[in-house]
């Protein structure tokens, strides 16, 4: 059930960021143009190895796209910011990533010395967010320094 809401989790952000790429303009589309597609596709990559992983434990995930972010952690805000503003798409991305992190890091709490197939898994996924949460952070320090 847990692992399947970290996998409703990236489809949320991979539609989440097609749909803020599909819309950058003014400065956000030098700024980020590169780096949002990445973003969709890492969940992408998240969400297939979950869901592999959940079929490998006889489970299934999540069918209905309209259980999808109930389905998700953390509240089921989503937000398109302004898409020509590097700082609210960064910052909204920042509480996203803030969200799954804490939801990973109670994952493993919880399931340390259970499951070391799933335990590795989710240990890949928060070391993957965790990294990307301090080029997110390094980012948002770097545009307040440009203000």
């Amino acid at each position: 059930d847990t692992l399947d809401s970290f996998y409703c989790h990236n489809v949320v952000v991979s539609l989440w960021a097609d749909a803020v790429a599909n819309r950058l303009e003014g400065p956000a589309i030098y700024l980020l143009s590169d780096e949002i597609p990445e973003v969709a596709e890492h969940a992408r990559r998240a969400s297939a190895r979950l869901a592999e992983r959940i079929g490998d434990l006889g489970g299934a995930i999540t069918a209905d796209p309209r259980q999808v972010i109930d389905r998700a952690p953390g509240d089921d805000d989503f937000t398109i910011p302004d898409c020509s503003d590097p700082r609210a798409i960064t910052t909204y991305a920042l509480q996203r990533l803030d969200t799954i992190i804490a939801a990973y890091q109670d994952f493993l709490n919880k399931v340390r010395g259970r499951d070391d197939v799933s335990f590795a898994l989710v240990v890949s996924l928060l070391g993957a967010e965790t990294h990307r949460r301090a080029d997110v952070t390094a980012a948002l320090a770097g545009q307040g320094a440009q203000a």
